[in-house]
């Protein structure tokens, strides 16, 4: 695992662990580009997303894990791009993903949640260090 190496200056790091808007592109097979809205946290330096393995963007980082992603808030115009090379964790994510969805729901709903999205499928990490982010903070 590796940590991002970029300085993330303190304006940056407070939008990227506040905002709630992140938009994951991938590679398609035919080298076309799959773009997924989801939810994510910015930890350690590294994007942290929660998907299943049925999708399409876990198996495209799985053959090239190569990505960039765009979070941004659409009120006031601020956004940060950043590229990277996924890392794919399919490992017991229960305590990543539950502080995922803490960040988006109440906590009195993170367990009904967490059951909900565990429930019969195989729930996977994706962690993109970025190494290389755009940024307009204005």
């Amino acid at each position: 695992e590796k940590m991002c190496e970029l300085t993330i200056n303190p304006p940056t790091q407070t939008f990227l662990e506040e905002e709630t808007n992140l938009i994951l592109a991938t590679v398609r097979g035919d080298g076309s580009p799959q773009m997924s809205p989801v939810w994510y946290l910015w930890e350690d330096g590294k994007f942290v997303i929660s998907t299943i393995t049925r999708t399409a963007k876990w198996w495209n980082l799985k053959r090239d894990p190569r990505c960039s992603v765009c979070v941004d808030d659409p009120v006031s115009g601020k956004m940060v791009v950043a590229y990277g090379v996924a890392e794919l964790d399919d490992g017991d994510v229960w305590d990543k993903t539950w502080d995922l969805v803490a960040k988006y729901r109440e906590p009195k709903d993170v367990q009904e949640h967490m059951d909900r999205i565990f429930k019969d499928v195989k729930r996977v990490l994706v962690s993109v260090p970025p190494d290389n982010i755009v940024t307009r903070l204005l």
